[in-house]
């Protein structure tokens, strides 16, 4: 995908536990990399608003995240909600953000159990006033809301469009999912199975060291 040379940089915005990193996470990440994006952020929570605390400290998620970046061009972990000790919410991230990087636009990713809850967020307004969103889901979005619905009537677009804008845009992108997550990573490991392929090669050997969810 070619953006226009007057477009900004554009980064997308992964955020979430992280614990562990897996393929599937750094699949997405380098999908959005090829989609366009010039930067790709991986931005571990430390405190997630929606989901049970991470069981590995912040310390190791981060060194994972690092490990697992390293060669991948343009994707780079981003420790701005480790170093908040509030809840990790969003909108004040992207805050945060633009005073850090200004003349970035922003484009905070989610999947499509994170906008079926969106609505709910912290802010979820404020949030599309600051970045644009774009919805990783399976063809067809599910028992959306009468206020979802409203969102999308007003912002919905495509890859495109939500690359040549800086704020207010809601892309829902259709990807084929793997099926994986953190949390069978984690049972995987306390039962000693073998998980050779569902992370990065650095990552299992910092697992291993480090004797994490044993």
């Amino acid at each position: 995908m070619v953006k226009s040379a007057n477009s900004p940089p554009h980064w997308a915005l992964l955020g979430g536990t992280f614990d562990p990193i897996h393929i599937g996470h750094l699949r997405i990440a380098v999908q959005l990399r090829d989609l366009g994006f010039d930067r790709v952020l991986l931005i571990p929570n430390r405190i997630p608003p929606h989901r049970p605390q991470p069981q590995a400290s912040a310390e190791h998620r981060l060194a994972m995240l690092e490990q697992a970046c390293t060669g991948l061009d343009g994707i780079v972990p981003c420790s701005i909600e480790l170093e908040r000790e509030e809840l990790s919410y969003s909108a004040i991230t992207v805050e945060a953000l633009h005073q850090r990087h200004s003349g970035v636009a922003f484009t905070w990713v989610m999947g499509q159990d994170a906008w079926q809850g969106f609505e709910h967020w912290h802010q979820p307004l404020a949030l599309l006033e600051q970045a644009n969103l774009l919805v990783v889901s399976r063809p067809g979005l599910q028992n959306t809301s009468h206020w979802q619905e409203q969102q999308l009537e007003q912002r919905q677009c495509q890859v495109a469009e939500l690359l040549a804008s800086r704020t207010g845009r809601i892309c829902c992108h259709h990807w084929p999912e793997l099926d994986i997550s953190s949390s069978y990573l984690r049972r995987a490991l306390k039962q000693g199975e073998n998980v050779s392929f569902l992370v990065p090669p650095a990552v299992l050997n910092y697992l291993n060291q480090q004797q994490l969810y044993r």
